[in-house]
Parts: C-alpha cells; structure tokens; sequence
C-alpha cells in the first residue's frame, strides 16, 4: 500500500487504527473522488478517503485510446456474471473500474448527461424536484467548462471538467450519421444538447478529454488538492463493513495487507464504492433483507429489501461488417452515437448505437460468427425491463459478490433487441457506407430464429451498472432524495447505485 504522494506506507496507511475523521467516503471512482474533493474543500472538516485500488499514474490512464488495455489488470474489478438461461447459460466478463477515478479512469472518455425523461424520472421516483431535468441542467452548467457550439440555456464554461464534442472526425463517424440521417434519424449539434431533450437524433459524441488526455472526475476535483491537510487518501484499502451503534454509522471496517483496521466517522460515512460494491458492505453491515442476512448469519440491523436488487445496465450486441481494405481510423473509440425510440419502447429513446472499427464481440458470438481480418462492429444498446440482482457469496469481504444480471429475462425485451440488431442493420447496410463496408457478417441472417440465437450469444455488458441501492420512498428503496440510507442515521451512498434506472448512454457524467 502507499500513502497518495508514493511513500510506502504500513498497512492502515500510518492512519492509526480508530482515528477519526468528520467524513469517510468509501471508494475514489467518478462519484467518490468527487464527493471528497468537495468535502475537503471545507478547512474545518476532516476527510478520509478509501480506495480499494492503486493510483492512475499509468499511461493506459492517461491515453483514452488505450482504454481497452486496463481489462485483466489492477485497475479493474474482474467480476464474472451467475450462468444465464437467456444466454444459453453464458456468464458475462462483468468489469468495473478500481482504483483512483475508478471507472472514470479506465473508461472510453464519453461525456453523456442523461436525458430529460431519465431526470424527471428520477425526480418523480425520490420525490424530490432536484433530481429534475432544469435543476439538473444547471448542476451540469456549473461542472462543465464547454468547447463547442455555444448552448448557453444547456452548457456551462469554466467548470473544472473540460467538454468538447470529439475532435478531428475521421470520415467514416461522418458517414455514420449520414447513414442514420437516411434511417430517419436526425441529426444535432451535440449529443448532450436539445437532443436529450428529442425521442431520436445522433451526433458527434461529446468526450471529457482535453489535448488527447483523459481528465476524470477524480483528476479534475481532487487529485491536484491531495496536499489538503485535513484530507487522507489510502490505497489498497478495501471497506469490508460500516461501523454502526445501533442504526447510527459510526465508521466502517477495512482490510489492508491482510490486516483489519477500524476508522471512526464523527460525521457521515458515504458509500461510493459501486454498484457491485456498495451493496456488498451494506449487506456486510447487516442493512438489507433480513432473509437474505440471515442466511450468512449477520445480524439485521435494518431491514431494507431492496439492497443489492434492480441491478440495471445497457445490454450490447456486437453486429460485424467485413471492411474493404482502406484506411480505418483508431479502433477503440467512437466519434459519433444514435439515439432512437420505437413502437417496442416509445415515448424516450431507449436505444443508442457505437461503432467500433475492428472486431468487437463476445467469444461466443465469434465462434459462431468467426471474424473477417478487417472487421468494423456496430455496437447497439439498449436498456432492459428486467432487472438483475447484487448478492453475498459469503461474509468474507475479498469474496466476489454474485452478480445475476438476468438480461433478456423479460420476454418483451427480446422484442426490443430484435428492434434495436434492426436498425443498426440497416445504419451498416446503407448505400452511404457501400465506399467503407464490403458485407455483412453477423448476425446476416434474415430469419427470426438465426437472429435471437445470435442475440442470446452476442449480449455483453456495456459497464454502465446502477441501480442496486436506488432512492425513493417505496420500501424496495434504499436512500431518499438526499441519498441518505433509510433508517440509518450519518449514512449516505453517493454512486450510481442510487439511479432508480440507467440514464440513457454512458453513466460517468450522471
């Protein structure tokens, strides 16, 4: 472990075991680093700061484009799905960000906000008018420092989180949106402007990269403030369980190096450790349904049935063109997105397309499908009705929850994956892309039967987890509008965990 400056440091980070602290927060990710950087902009309050992972000093951090690279390293949580009827019994590669700026640090550099359907939404569910769209587009205002087409109704300048649509756009993100212009699919200045506020139109994607490197949340609000005095970062800690006299937190439980230490939180405690995670240490702590802790033989210390469930995510499906042999741009990051809704999901679009120009498909489907040696991959995504669900595989916190995501477990979502493989068939297939795409490869196949079987193999995740400790004021909620935990006092979660549903695309903006 090493303290945030590169000194080694002795496990429990030379913080003694018990000191105190006004606010620990649980995880550095997009949320987490954000939540400390502002806490300890105060003099006056003292704030600890738990990472599970190391530091983002990495060029595999730093290059957006090399984004993919982080897979099957320390700076990912390795997650593998439950075994999928759906999917012909498939379990899921299920990876989420660790370390400082978490998913924020190792994702593909896409700036999406949500859309106004997805903020009223949430404003109607936590019964809060916050959460809504115009409130929300303010909060966007002040973060966002802008470098596009003036909007000033909906984007902000001088934020500490430089925005700009995708610079130098190679032709064939060009003739993307050409493509889905002819498919009746209009096309907007930015893909966080009047377009979310619109039930289909795509765009040249906006990116939260400045001069080719990538500037996370956690780099622009904390990491130049890790000198603050009344701010402790620790490495290679992992929040094992909140501390609680009765159903008041009053710190939390870690391991580090093999060695329990115990921080106290004069304060509040914030949970920010995702939406795998974050479930995880409530359930540990004894807050979730009391059947399922009972089970693990953990005393319940508030019943709360919603813990670890409504596990929400984008569904992806990788469909392959054969190219002809001439010049393709970078193969890891889109320059252009759709967005559409249909008669299977009307009223807000609920369907959004990438394009990735090499070969971009899950095992199966490649044996099924085997790749042409210049492949471009259309990714479409869509959100799903069902719902999957975060659970303990046992009471050891370097034990891996179980993740059961259910995809294509509701029987009217196959109907809208079977809508969405559609258009983008028909964006790829276009004469606008006969100059760059030279066949079909997969799913190419005309029948309903080949198509669903290549759903059930093609279906990966898009790493846009949420929703497993959602806000509200039902009893399947877990945190109120404020994001307070109910029924326990100085206990907040602040992650996607709290989004009663995935916002549109991306989640790191949300």
């Amino acid at each position: 472990m090493q303290h945030t400056d590169g000194r080694p440091a002795e496990p429990g980070g030379g913080v003694a075991d018990g000191a105190t602290f006004d606010f620990i927060v649980c995880g550095a990710g997009s949320a987490g680093s954000v939540v400390a950087g502002l806490l300890s902009a105060d003099p006056a309050a003292t704030v600890l700061l738990l990472e599970s992972g190391g530091d983002d000093d990495s060029q595999f951090v730093r290059d957006p484009d090399l984004w993919p690279a982080n897979f099957g390293t320390e700076r990912e949580w390795a997650f593998v799905t439950e075994a999928n009827p759906q999917l012909n019994g498939r379990r899921l590669a299920y990876s989420m960000g660790r370390g400082l700026g978490g998913g924020g640090s190792v994702n593909a550099g896409v700036w999406a906000r949500g859309h106004r359907t997805d903020w009223d939404g949430y404003a109607a569910t936590a019964k809060d008018e916050r959460w809504g769209y115009r409130d929300v587009l303010e909060t966007y205002r002040a973060i966002e420092d802008w470098h596009g087409a003036p909007d000033p109704e909906r984007r902000g300048t001088g934020g500490p989180v430089s925005v700009r649509p995708s610079q130098d756009v190679h032709p064939l993100f060009t003739t993307m949106l050409d493509a889905a212009e002819a498919a009746g699919i209009p096309r907007f200045d930015s893909a966080n402007g009047a377009l979310m506020e619109h039930g289909r139109g795509c765009s040249v994607r906006d990116e939260n990269i400045e001069d080719g490197e990538r500037r996370s949340p956690y780099r622009c609000y904390l990491a130049d403030h890790l000198d603050r005095p009344n701010l402790t970062v620790l490495q290679d800690t992992t929040v094992s369980r909140v501390l609680l006299d009765g159903r008041t937190a009053v710190g939390v439980e870690a391991v580090s190096g093999g060695r329990v230490t115990r921080f106290r939180a004069a304060h509040e405690v914030v949970l920010s450790a995702g939406a795998i995670n974050t479930p995880a240490v409530l359930l540990r702590s004894g807050i979730g349904d009391e059947s399922d802790l009972r089970s693990f033989g953990i005393p319940v210390v508030q019943h709360l049935p919603g813990v670890g469930r409504n596990l929400d995510d984008h569904i992806r499906f990788g469909c392959v063109w054969e190219a002809h042999d001439i010049p393709m741009p970078p193969p890891t990051r889109s320059q252009a997105v759709c967005f559409w809704e249909d008669e299977t999901r009307p009223g807000a679009p609920e369907f959004f397309l990438y394009l990735s120009p090499t070969g971009s498909v899950s095992p199966e489907s490649a044996a099924q499908y085997p790749l042409p040696e210049r492949a471009v991959t259309f990714l479409p995504g869509m959100r799903q009705r069902g719902r999957g669900q975060v659970s303990l595989a046992g009471t050891d916190p370097t034990l891996a929850p179980r993740v059961d995501t259910r995809f294509l477990s509701d029987p009217d979502d196959m109907a809208s994956a079977l809508a969405c493989v559609a258009m983008a068939r028909e964006v790829g297939n276009s004469a606008a892309f006969a100059p760059y795409l030279k066949r079909e490869v997969a799913p190419a196949t005309s029948t309903r039967a080949d198509v669903e079987m290549f759903l059930r193999n093609a279906v990966e995740t898009f790493w846009h987890q949420c929703g497993t400790a959602r806000m509200g004021a039902d009893r399947e909620a877990v945190v109120d509008g404020r994001l307070r935990v109910h029924g326990i006092t100085g206990l907040r979660v602040a992650d996607a965990s709290v989004l009663p549903h995935v916002t549109l695309a991306n989640t790191t903006a949300p």
